[in-house]
Parts: C-alpha cells; sequence; structure tokens
C-alpha cells in the first residue's frame, strides 16, 4: 500500500482507514477524531474541515480535563452531566478524561429519542439517540443494554429500558428538549 494519510501523510494500514469527501484519513488520525462521527459524517468532511475537527478534538482535551460532573448515571455507556455549566459527557469507558469523551453542551440538545431495533435473530436491542445542533457533532446514538440481543419479555430488556429512561430523565423539560419515547 504506498497512500498516504490526506490530513497527517502517514502510510495507511490495511484496516481502520476512513474515506473521507476528498481523500483518505489513517487509522491513527481516526482514534483522535470523536468516536461519536458515523461513516456519513466521514464522508461529508474535506480534508479542511477534518483537520478542523481534530482541533475541536485537541481543544476538547482541555475541557475535559476540567469537567467536573455533579451527577452520573452509569451504565453499558455512562452519562456525566455538570448542570451548573450546562455540559455533559457520555463515555463507554469509565476514564472519560483518559478517553478524551466529547464534552457537550445541554443548549445544544435539540432531541432525545429512545427506540429498540430488531436484530438478525428476532430480538432486539434499546437504543438511545441524542441529535445535538452542534458543529462537529450532530448525533450521539448508543445502544443501551449492556449484551445484544434481548427478548423483549426478558427483566434484561425491562433493566435496559429502565436505564434509558434513567439517561432519558437525566435531561430534564427545563433545557427545551423534545422527548420521544419508544
Amino acid at each position: 500500500m504506498d497512500k498516504k494519510c490526506s490530513i497527517c501523510g502517514g502510510n495507511l494500514t490495511e484496516f481502520g482507514n476512513k474515506d473521507i469527501k476528498n481523500g483518505v484519513v489513517c487509522r491513527y488520525c481516526v482514534k483522535k477524531a470523536s468516536p461519536w462521527l458515523s461513516d456519513e459524517d466521514y464522508l461529508r468532511r474535506d480534508v479542511k474541515a477534518f483537520k478542523k475537527h481534530l482541533e475541536y478534538r485537541e481543544k476538547n482535551q482541555q475541557i475535559v480535563d476540567s469537567f467536573e460532573p455533579e451527577r452520573t448515571i452509569e451504565g453499558k455507556y455512562s452519562l456525566y452531566l455538570d448542570r451548573d455549566h450546562g455540559e455533559f459527557v457520555i463515555s463507554k469507558r469509565k476514564d472519560y478524561k483518559k478517553d478524551n469523551a466529547d464534552v457537550l453542551k445541554y443548549k445544544d440538545l435539540k432531541e432525545l429519542t429512545i427506540f429498540e431495533e430488531k436484530d438478525e435473530t428476532g430480538n432486539y436491542n434499546l437504543l438511545m439517540d441524542i441529535q445535538l445542533k452542534n458543529k462537529e457533532i450532530d448525533n450521539v446514538c448508543f445502544r443501551v443494554n449492556e449484551f445484544p440481543g434481548l427478548e423483549r419479555e426478558s427483566k434484561e430488556y425491562k433493566a435496559a429500558l429502565d436505564k434509558a429512561y434513567e439517561y432519558l430523565n437525566g435531561f430534564n423539560e427545563e433545557d427545551g428538549i423534545y422527548f420521544v419515547e419508544v
């Protein structure tokens, strides 16, 4: 492989690269990007926009280092809330600072949705979708249930649904957010 990364100029590897509008991003630059970017998000960005995203991520590291939540809702993904500063973090890892988890603003919340998705086995996953008015991240979507493929009548499904509502209730209606339920 003799192609180079459009961002850093490094060699591309066989796996982990992402296509962008006018180039390719190596797996090392992808690791620096927000984990909430979808393949479509990459394809919408050109080299200049992706470099700007990486600048945002560098600034985010400084912000996340000083982020101190007043409330934490733990789960497969943990929700860290700082209502005093109008910020929140969603992270799969407990060490959200080391993870450089995106510090998002309450004012950017647009819509929160809990929905289920049927998998290939006929079982279900509960997902939380958070729509944002943010220049760098417009959507955060994650599976709430710890293990994939739950039967609707199982206690695990009920526990996942309870957790989804706990996340949802972490944000309250005072924030002017539109809630959509399953």
